[in-house]
């Protein structure tokens, strides 16, 4: 949140819709060896040999809060039939809730627009889709989100995981496969990103939760986009994508970085939020509910 597939943000509006209907207690987390398989063994040594310090790396993978997350991973591999329905987001209660919003950081999104040229509303409904607000950031841990996601590029890791899904579910082999090696690659470089911003920031790198992609905070960055486009809205000297200014920042920042002005018309305005995530249903709902908080008819 760079931009890889499809964007970040997708996936935790995807993890929050998700999370509405599924209960959480249908996930349990496996332990980090199955099967005669230590799923992090390879992932492990890749990362030593692209420079992370082995000492820091063994105490991070022997911590009992480091587990092989194959629910969670799972998700990305299940047959999906039904299009996301984001309609929720625009009724008059959201839109209510989203007023308040931006009415309890007026004076923080007046300096928003002004240093960067991004509509409050805009930065609103992608906080209102993506977490409630700031009040579903996810429960799964990211380090063992993407961990796991990582360390599908060994295929005995890669077995484990197909043998745990659902026969009736499962995307076939093949694709399953493709999609696995993508996914690997990907959720590798966000890995790397995690634990380099858990350094900086000095996080406990096993506290921090997001969504079943690895997603984290308010605004739902993955950790590259956080160590390339996040800010410190506060100026506090950190960067918390927990904290709502540095969110509403981080976001205004990447808007902005897309593409995004305060001369903005409503074609070039699609093209940015479509950058943003690549659904013009995701693109359209912020739009109307843009033009909800701005009293304008949806």
């Amino acid at each position: 949140m760079v931009r890889v597939q499809k964007h970040p943000l997708y996936f935790f509006t995807l993890f929050f819709l998700v999370f509405l209907i599924i209960p959480a207690t249908v996930f349990s987390e496996p332990a980090i060896q199955e099967n005669g398989v230590n799923h992090f063994t390879t992932l492990k040594q890749k990362l030593v040999s692209d420079g992370f310090d082995k000492k820091s790396i063994d105490a991070l993978y022997t911590s009992p809060e480091i587990l092989f997350d194959s629910e969670g991973t799972g998700l990305f591999f299940i047959h999906n039939e039904g299009l996301l329905n984001y309609e929720p987001f625009a009724n008059k209660t959201s839109i209510h809730r989203a007023r308040k919003y931006i009415e309890t950081h007026h004076d923080y999104f007046e300096r928003i627009e002004k240093n960067f040229g991004v509509d409050k509303t805009v930065i609103t409904a992608i906080i209102l889709v993506e977490t409630g607000l700031g009040t579903y950031m996810g429960k799964r841990r990211v380090i063992n989100t993407l961990s796991t996601m990582a360390s599908l590029s060994d295929p005995a890791v890669r077995e484990v995981l197909w043998t745990s899904l659902d026969k009736d579910k499962r995307l076939e082999r093949a694709r399953f496969d493709k999609k696995a090696d993508n996914k690997s690659t990907w959720a590798y470089g966000e890995l790397k990103a995690f634990i380099r911003y858990a350094d900086r920031e000095k996080l406990d790198t096993c506290s921090v939760n997001g969504s079943y992609a690895g997603a984290m905070g308010i605004a739902q960055f993955m950790p590259s986009n956080i160590l390339f486009l996040a800010k410190d809205g506060n100026s506090d000297g950190a960067i918390d994508m927990f904290n709502h200014k540095d969110a509403i920042a981080s976001i205004a920042n990447y808007l902005r970085h897309y593409g995004w002005h305060s001369e903005i018309n409503h074609e070039k305005a699609q093209e940015v939020l479509y950058a943003y995530n690549h659904s013009g249903y995701y693109v359209t709902i912020l739009m109307k509910i843009s033009r909800l908080l701005k009293g304008e008819n949806g």
